[in-house]
């Protein structure tokens, strides 16, 4: 089955018609890139794929237990939190699920095995969402950053702009 089935997909604006009877499956594995001019409905298929906008027709199908995440091209963004504290952002709530874990573990008294079980549930949840490996998983992200941007900052400095330019 695929992680994401778009079946029959219509949608418009008034007159601006963006998609009809559109059909796209996207298999576990594969990637996707979504480029087109402004107006071609690239940020619409996203809201359509995340659930913020319903589709005049058609249906958007994810496989069960998917977890979706992206980042808003408007988004705000607390300027004073470095790279790697930002993106930490994006699991908050296994970060929160940590944290009354630890304080059920820390706070158990003896044959309290109500609260043993609830942490235990709790740490097998983390340990099904890798949430061991987000550290290593943020610290990849940064080092393909950092090396874009540095390779795209040398480029531009050879060719005598001395300005920041970002990937």
């Amino acid at each position: 089955m695929s992680l994401l089935e778009i079946t029959n997909l219509s949608h418009s604006f008034s007159e601006n018609v963006l998609y009809k009877n559109a059909d796209f499956s996207l298999n576990k594995g594969e990637h996707v890139g979504i480029v087109g001019q402004n107006g071609t409905g690239k940020s619409t298929l996203i809201k359509l794929c995340t659930g913020q906008l319903l589709p005049d027709d058609g249906r958007v199908a994810w496989q069960s237990k998917t977890s979706i995440g992206y980042l808003d091209q408007y988004a705000e963004i607390n300027l004073q939190l470095d790279m790697k504290s930002f993106l930490k952002t994006a699991f908050l709530n296994l970060y929160d699920l940590e944290e009354k874990m630890n304080y059920l573990y820390e706070n158990m008294q003896e044959g309290d095995f109500q609260n043993l079980n609830t942490a235990a549930r709790y740490q097998e949840e983390l340990e099904r969402q890798d949430f061991y490996l987000i550290d290593t998983k943020i610290g990849v992200v940064g080092n393909r950053f950092r090396q874009t941007h540095c390779t795209n900052e040398r480029r531009s400095k050879s060719k005598g702009n001395f300005g920041k330019t970002f990937a």
